[in-house]
């Protein structure tokens, strides 16, 4: 049920009794007690505020009454700041608050000046509803979740596209706005109560598009032109045997693998002897804490020692291989220079091998 509006006369009649009575009471939907220096505060700002609604001028009401409900909650600043925002033409913002003071329980005892402004929340809050319009922004051409959009400079969610949203009326710059599109701005004009659509259509921007990548530069190669040789001057001398690189990097295999061969031998030594060992002191597998050591010794010795045979049996294969190759490409007269193997050796974990290119 709505309640009868008490009239401007008895809202002027109560304005400064109600300050005072906001200032000496108080609400208990506070999350803390304010301070003395906070009560104080919202008592001043209170009283000018009211005494300024009171004489019409509400464009300098607002400020004061919003600071002292800031300081210190009361259903009568309250009341007052939603009265004068809808008298500025905020109704949205008015009508919420007027909302808070109509839905505050009130204490049994509470003073006659909170429920006479509860009274006049209601009355003030049923007349301004009805005036309030609602905006539907539409967007089109960017992904929504990149959009950003502003009404009057405040953020409208992007949950409220394509939904009425409800808006003060007047006119209103609607600007629409996501990475790499130009800006696009509407004005949408509100009538009372009116129902109004913006549709924004984002337009991509020429100058945020990629540039095409430079070329990346090339090295050029630079060939000397050959030249004649003179006439009284000898052939060039036959090319040296063709196996030497070859020879090489077999060389080189057999070293490799010859190593591995080795530390797979020792390490394969040390593994049985550690193995003795546990055998000696473990019964049935099961082996007491002392030789714990011995167990992650005898697990390391072997992974080594299975590496090392397993280099040592690539880098003998690579090397026949190498040799092989190097003896069988080399013999003819004139011919290039068989390619140069680069051969390295690599061990990972549990495995290994020789990796290489031809050059």
């Amino acid at each position: 049920m709505v309640l009868p509006d008490s009239g401007p006369r008895v809202v002027r009649a109560l304005g400064l009794p109600i300050c005072f009575a906001v200032l000496a009471t108080g609400s208990t939907s506070l999350a803390q007690t304010p301070s003395a220096e906070d009560r104080a505060s919202a008592r001043v700002l209170g009283t000018e505020g009211t005494r300024l609604a009171d004489a019409g001028n509400c464009a300098a009401a607002v400020p004061k009454l919003d600071a002292a409900e800031k300081l210190f909650h009361a259903p009568t600043t309250l009341d007052r700041l939603g009265e004068c925002q809808i008298a500025l033409g905020q109704l949205v913002a008015g009508t919420e608050n007027l909302t808070r003071v109509v839905r505050e329980q009130l204490a049994p005892n509470a003073p006659p000046a909170f429920l006479a402004a509860q009274k006049r929340a209601q009355a003030a809050y049923a007349a301004a509803v009805p005036r309030i319009g609602t905006l539907r922004i539409h967007v089109d051409g960017a992904a929504l979740d990149q959009v950003t959009v502003t009404v009057d400079g405040t953020p409208v969610p992007s949950a409220l596209f394509d939904n009425s949203r409800p808006t003060d009326p007047g006119s209103h710059e609607v600007k629409a706005s996501a990475p790499g599109f130009l800006t696009t701005t509407a004005t949408a004009s509100l009538k009372d109560g009116g129902d109004t659509s913006v549709a924004l259509r984002l337009v991509p921007d020429p100058a945020a598009q990629a540039a095409p990548p430079a070329p990346a530069a090339s090295a050029t190669a630079v060939v000397a032109a050959p030249t004649a040789a003179p006439a009284s001057s000898a052939p060039p001398p036959p090319p040296a045997s063709g196996g030497g690189g070859g020879n090489g990097a077999a060389i080189a295999s057999f070293i490799v693998g010859g190593v591995g061969v080795a530390v797979g031998s020792v390490l394969g030594i040390m593994a049985l002897g550690t193995k003795s060992t546990l055998d000696s002191n473990c019964v049935d597998k099961a082996c007491p804490s002392s030789q714990q050591s011995n167990i992650n010794s005898l697990g390391s010795q072997a992974t080594v020692s299975t590496i090392g045979f397993g280099v040592g049996i690539v880098g003998v294969t690579v090397g026949v291989i190498l040799l092989a190759v190097s003896h069988g490409g080399g013999t003819s007269t004139g011919s290039a220079a068989p390619p140069s193997p680069q051969i390295s050796p690599w061990i990972g974990l549990g495995s290994a091998g020789v990796g290489g290119t031809f050059q």
